[in-house]
């Protein structure tokens, strides 16, 4: 553990990501049928641009996105949804941060989907299966997992 989150990812230059040692409530991307300008970051490094975009584009309540950004966990405000790739990177390093999770009071990954702050779409954002470590896009209305991460 390390900065309130499970690391999951080293840059090499002394920084990285965690990510929250639970899950936040079960959410929609939200703004279906609506595209938000930016938020089609896929790479690591591009979730908290796209947590800003979906923010500032999709106004609605407890969204994934909305949830992520207004978290203090472990007394952090500085999470966000991660990007598609951020997020695959989680599901290669699922074992270790489930024992971690489990280990400090938090949750390990189930087999279902968790959203990442990707959109493909108006209608639809990529997802990551923890099960079959598959990624597909999934309608943004309908509600999936939630992992905030942050940088440190």
């Amino acid at each position: 553990t390390h900065q309130g989150g499970i690391i999951f990812y080293l840059d090499g230059n002394g920084g990285g990501l965690v990510c929250d040692i639970s899950d936040l409530a079960p959410s929609q991307w939200g703004c279906y049928g609506t595209n938000i300008p930016g938020a089609n970051g896929t790479a690591i490094g591009t979730g908290m641009q796209n947590t800003i975009d979906i923010e500032a584009g999709c106004t609605t309540a407890n969204t994934a996105a909305d949830r992520c950004a207004n978290s203090t966990a472990q007394g952090y405000s500085d999470w966000f949804l991660p990007s598609k790739d951020e997020l695959n990177e989680m599901y290669v390093n699922k074992a270790a941060i489930n024992a971690t999770a489990q280990a400090n009071g938090g949750s390990a990954f189930t087999t279902s989907s968790c959203w990442s702050s990707t959109e493909f779409d108006g209608v639809n954002a990529w997802r990551q299966n923890f099960y079959s470590g598959l990624q597909s896009n999934g309608i943004k209305g309908s509600n999936k997992k939630v992992r905030a991460v942050r940088a440190f």
